[in-house]
């Protein structure tokens, strides 16, 4: 029972952190840099460290998810025979579209400043370092801005699936 306790507390915080941390760029950090309020390194700097968040909870909310699964879904037939299991399909579902849609986002950012290989982005992601002087804050925030639309969106639609688990939707 403790270890479960213990992966329902890492997945819950690493979850609230990382949906706090895609709705707080895509409306506090975009709009500031679209403005012309915000220079490029530090926007830079908030959306790789976005990215650094996606990719630690990339680990993190897998690992816990699959043991609460284990434990509260065995047998697996579970996750597609009661409504709790779809609304935990549909969290996967959204935690891998947000997944990519962060990614594909900060990698298009980047390759507008330069071109990385995939290793060296998946290595790098995109450090302020990388920035040359003619490239804007407000052209890398128009670039990445449909990407934290579509993230704020998914990162609002996770919050509201947690929530349905969280009362307990019937099964």
């Amino acid at each position: 029972m403790v270890a479960l306790t213990a992966a329902y507390v890492a997945h819950v915080l690493s979850a609230a952190f990382w949906t706090g941390a895609t709705l707080y760029v895509a409306y506090a950090v975009l709009p500031a840099a679209r403005g012309g309020r915000l220079r490029a390194a530090g926007f830079v700097e908030q959306v790789h460290r976005l990215l650094l968040v996606t990719r630690w909870t990339g680990i993190v909310l897998p690992a816990t998810g699959a043991y609460m699964i284990w434990r509260l879904y065995t047998p697996l037939e579970l996750l597609t025979t009661t409504t709790r299991g779809w609304v935990v399909l549909v969290m996967i579902g959204l935690w891998g579209a947000l997944n990519t849609v962060l990614e594909l986002g900060v990698l298009r950012m980047r390759r507008a400043v330069d071109d990385p290989g995939f290793g060296q982005y998946m290595s790098e992601g995109f450090p302020a370092e990388r920035l040359s002087g003619d490239v804007t804050g407000v052209a890398l925030a128009d670039l990445g801005r449909p990407y934290l639309l579509v993230g704020a969106a998914l990162a609002t639609l996770l919050l509201v699936d947690a929530a349905l688990l969280a009362v307990g939707v019937p099964v």
